[in-house]
């Protein structure tokens, strides 16, 4: 246990160096630049070399492409321009205490042709002019991409390679890819990426590359077997390809320092710095806190090379560099100013980039960052309070930001972590008004243990992406590989088969029965898991099939490097290298099938106050001229509402989180793990939302879902209530983590008052009630009034960095798409001082964009 030092937890007394505001500054005010590098350079390699040709791409070709990239890519030690509002061309200086990027652009949008990079190839000569999240390009890169790089990969990218080998009939899966394409009933993400997870930077950190080479080589050297011998010689060509980046980095920041003039400038004194340190690590060991999170950083931007960032998480960074900072600090070289600068220079680096996003994308991602998670505090594997100093210098640096990247996690286990930490936590989300979101320990590693996972493994959790759990560095679980819309089986239930989207004459899956001569309410919940069952089948077929293309296809060697288990086991992540293998899948629209569910009981089967037949009419006719029926369905003191401890709502919402975590376990993916659930929703929430007709719950055509596992906006007035229903549902069926979304308005209490009314509705929330239950195992908030988010909507430069909490991620409100802003708006909204909600009517649904 590392005993607190800090005089005053909060470092109120420190606070953004000049060198960080003019960073911090250029950041805010820079547009994204779409980067050519990246893919003209894989091009390039791929055609010299035949891999075009190859039938199957092996570890070794991989690993000898990514250090020609790393070798070849340019060494960029301090951006000098960058393009603003208007795309209009401004220069400035970058005094990062950090060289490299993630791009060649200051704020860069990295490509991968391999994935689905070619979406954007309609938009090319549009994308610098569309009025939503706008990115920069030349004409030169327009034409470079549109002439010498897309073709050559209209056949060899995931999802052509995925389709012709379905069309084959080895895949068999043409009828889920079809599925796949017409939106409404799932996503699966491996078109896109492979990358949520967390490294292990620890070897990279305390053995440097040069000790991962030799280990790698004296392994070679035992093994017999040709593909472990090819695993490890492609764990030296990329480490040897980060080295030499890094030594050209060095070199490029000390030729900078040649040519500045003045002989002890603190320009020139920086640079020799950085050069000096990237000449050092990471082939070395790191001797400093500075080296350390130099390392970190350099491995970071080398994994960025391989996969597109999309949940890929730094994990337990106040862990991990404790021992570098608590001996600089001792010894007198480093001091609490210089951390946080530090820290905050890393956290501006991180954030150097945003994910590609087609228009289509805007209108179900927009304004997502990278989602890059980073974890605090907690318990360590002994079960020790895990929180230091350095906890409390990286919580500083995240309240001083307010950057939506990295993605700050904090984890709380009661009665181990102290209650002013918990306050701390409380505090910098009410001044920064949405992070960090925070973990119950005792809960999520509940939840991890009835997995598998060894309790020390399970203490040691990093989150991955939004809100997801995995066992730091040795969980290699791509926790978002499906996002499955629940409210499509409630749909195929309700419908037998058909659904609405697509047309009532098509059969999209089995007919269970029609609703209306189900005898029982046990009927139609046999009939919901039936089709549910049916949709998850199809879901996870498609995954193992996009799993088994990445296998021939794209091998992930600089990741293997970093992670636990691949170089004891000679083999690479994507075969099932890990410690810890399992895929995970993100169920969006628990709340509003819980209370669909609920309404069917309650209304159809108990008080019989209406028929099925009369009921599936009403939601067929958007509830035009059953206006009566609507009215009862959205009152919670006439049917059951999930949140409001309702037994009956409370039930259902536990048997459909039991159901579903037992339909998917039984599911085996394609590295041989298991699959895991989790209640999560990025905007897809908005995004199904918008394709979904009326549901039983009273909701009307085209309305948002509810987000992660949270309550359905204004149907629950209490927040104790809503606090202690959702903390009722057992963590064993949620190990692929929730998002829990609570809305606090600003009040008229003093800020203590406040603080210690924040503090406690989470002790509350997280409370096992003496072990009759595990607690709520997340919980995330908006403090912020809804009158000046409508403000904001209506003129979106009046706060442009204002952040707000969507379902895991943050994003920056004004770079939401109209229809994920309403949902904003629209969540329940309590006054803490009395723990009431704030009644207000739903904003329209925004006009569908053309």
């Amino acid at each position: 246990m590392a005993s607190i030092t800090l005089q005053d937890i909060s470092l109120k007394d420190y606070g953004l160096t000049e060198r960080v505001k003019q960073l911090r500054s250029n950041y805010f005010r820079a547009l994204p630049e779409l980067c050519v590098e990246r893919p003209r350079l894989v091009t390039r390699y791929s055609l010299d070399h035949g891999l075009f040709k190859n039938v199957r791409i092996s570890i070794l070709d991989k690993a000898k492409l990514y250090r020609y990239v790393l070798e070849n890519r340019t060494p960029i030690v301090r951006h000098t321009k960058g393009y603003e509002k208007g795309m209009k061309l401004f220069e400035f200086k970058e005094p990062s205490l950090f060289a490299g990027s993630t791009t060649g652009k200051f704020k860069g949008v990295p490509i991968y042709p391999e994935f689905l990079g070619l979406t954007l190839w309609p938009e090319l000569w549009t994308i610098s002019k569309r009025n939503s999240n706008p990115f920069h390009i030349t004409e030169a890169e327009v034409r470079e991409l549109n002439y010498q790089i897309f073709p050559h990969w209209i056949e060899n990218n995931i999802l052509e390679l995925a389709r012709k080998w379905c069309k084959t009939g080895a895949g068999n899966c043409l009828s889920q890819m079809k599925l796949h394409e017409r939106l409404v009933f799932f996503l699966a993400s491996k078109p896109e990426c492979i990358s949520h997870t967390v490294p292990d930077f620890s070897k990279a950190v305390r053995l440097g590359l040069r000790g991962i080479i030799n280990q790698a080589k004296e392994n070679q050297a035992k093994t017999t077997d040709p593909a472990q011998k090819d695993f490890y010689a492609a764990i030296c060509q990329v480490s040897e390809g980060i080295i030499t980046y890094s030594k050209r980095l060095a070199s490029a920041a000390q030729s900078l320092s040649d040519q500045e003039e003045e002989s002890d400038s603190e320009l020139k004194r920086d640079l020799r710095q950085i050069a000096a340190v990237y000449r050092h690590v990471p082939e070395f060991p790191a001797r400093s806190f500075r080296e350390g999170l130099t390392t970190v950083w350099v491995v970071w931007t080398a994994i960025h090379l391989e996969n597109p960032n999309v949940g890929l998480s730094l994990g337990r960074l106040d862990q991990l560099l404790y021992e570098l900072y608590r001996r600089d600090i001792d010894s007198g070289i480093l001091n609490l100013q210089d951390a946080i600068e530090l820290v905050c220079c890393l956290w501006l680096k991180i954030g150097d980039h945003v994910p590609a996003m087609p228009d289509t994308g805007e209108q179900l991602f927009g304004g997502t960052g990278s989602n890059q998670a980073i974890t605090f505090g907690g318990v360590d594997k002994d079960g020790v309070d895990a929180v230091n100093d350095l906890t409390y210098v990286m919580l500083r640096a995240t309240e001083l930001l307010k950057l939506r990247d990295p993605n700050p996690n904090a984890r709380y286990y009661q009665g181990i972590n102290s209650g002013d930490y918990l306050k701390r936590l409380c505090e910098i989300n009410i001044e920064t008004g949405a992070i960090p979101a925070i973990h119950n320990d005792r809960a999520v590693i509940n939840g991890l243990t009835a997995k598998g996972e060894t309790i020390e493994q399970a203490r040691d959790y990093g989150v991955i992406g939004c809100v997801e759990p995995g066992s730091n560095g040795r969980f290699y679980g791509h926790t978002g590989a499906i996002l499955l819309n629940l409210a499509a089986a409630l749909e195929l239930t309700l419908f037998n088969g058909r659904h609405r989207h697509t047309g009532m004459d098509l059969l999209i899956s089995r007919e269970t029965g029609n609703p209306g001569s189900f005898k029982t309410f046990g009927e139609f919940k046999a009939a919901f898991e039936a089709q549910a069952q049916w949709l998850i089948d199809q879901a996870v077929t498609l995954n193992n099939v996009f799993g088994k293309t990445h296998q021939k296809h794209y091998p992930t060697p600089i990741l293997s490097t970093f992670f636990e288990g691949p170089m004891e086991k000679g083999k690479d992540l994507i075969e099932g290298g890990a410690v810890i293998n399992s895929s995970g899948a993100a169920i969006i629209g628990l709340g509003d099938v819980t209370d669909s569910i609920s309404a069917v009981e309650r209304l159809v089967f108990k008080d019989r106050v209406v028929t099925f037949d009369t009921l599936l009419d009403a939601i067929q006719k958007n509830f035009v001229g059953y206006e009566k029926i609507k009215t009862r369905l959205s009152n919670p003191d006439k049917t059951s509402k999930y949140g409001n401890e309702d037994p009956g709502a409370d039930a259902n919402a536990a048997w459909i989180v039991e159901m579903l975590d037992r339909a998917f376990s039984e599911k085996e993916n394609y590295r041989g793990g298991k699959y895991r659930v989790g209640y999560w929703s990025m905007t897809m929430h908005a995004g199904f939302g918008r394709l979904t007709k009326a549901l039983p719950s009273g909701r009307a055509d085209s309305e948002n879902f509810t987000s992660g596992i949270t309550p359905v906006s204004g149907q629950t007035p209490y927040l104790t209530k809503a606090l202690n229903s959702v903390a009722t549902l057992p963590a064993r069926y949620l190990s692929g983590g929730v998002a829990f979304n609570m809305k606090y308005t600003p009040s008229n209490q003093s800020r203590q008052e406040m603080l210690d009314d924040f503090a406690a509705s989470v002790e509350a929330y997280f409370d096992d009630n003496d072990g009759r239950r595990d607690g709520g195992m997340e919980i995330q908030f908006n403090v912020i009034n809804r009158e000046a988010l409508l403000d904001i909507m209506r003129n979106p430069a009046s706060n442009s960095e204002l952040l707000v909490r969507v379902s895991g991620y943050t994003a920056y409100f004004k770079d939401l798409n109209p229809q994920m802003q309403k949902e904003i708006i629209d969540r329940t909204e309590y006054l803490l001082s009395t723990g009431q909600m704030i009644p207000h009517k739903l904003l329209p649904v925004p006009e569908r964009r053309q």
